[in-house]
């Protein structure tokens, strides 16, 4: 878990999304962050918060994030692990996608504080290709 601290105070935390209210939560950042894609009904967020729950838990290749902001989600991610091939060599790669923040918290640098943790994580997993969107 990654911590930001503002003038000595701890006001952001960076971790995985475990719980189901952390799915939910990042599901409905996730509907109003893509308004074009999603309907926002009831039934597409719960389809949703199960398919990113089944993913996290079967699927080791996958990773949901999130932001908090004095216990409230305020954004997240998914992160991918998986490898390409290079010249005819199977390497490593990092990838991010669903990067989603909350409307009331636009321009509060919340995206670029998921990308550096992102980006951290992977060099210290001592991966050096990343990619956005990889699927």
């Amino acid at each position: 878990m990654q911590q930001f601290e503002n003038g000595g105070k701890i006001v952001r935390v960076i971790g995985e999304l475990l719980k189901e209210q952390d799915f939910l939560s990042f599901v409905n950042i996730v509907v109003g962050a893509y308004p074009g894609r999603m309907d926002g009904s009831q039934p597409t967020k719960e389809q949703l918060k199960n398919l990113f729950m089944q993913n996290q838990s079967n699927d080791e290749s996958h990773g949901y994030y999130g932001l908090w902001e004095d216990d409230k989600l305020i954004g997240g991610m998914r992160l991918h692990d998986f490898q390409m091939n290079l010249f005819s060599k199977m390497l490593p790669i990092g990838g991010v996608g669903l990067v989603a923040v909350d409307l009331l918290h636009k321009k509060e640098k919340v995206a670029k504080e998921l990308i550096q943790h992102f980006l951290n994580s992977f060099i210290e997993k001592n991966v050096h290709f990343v990619a956005l969107y990889p699927f």
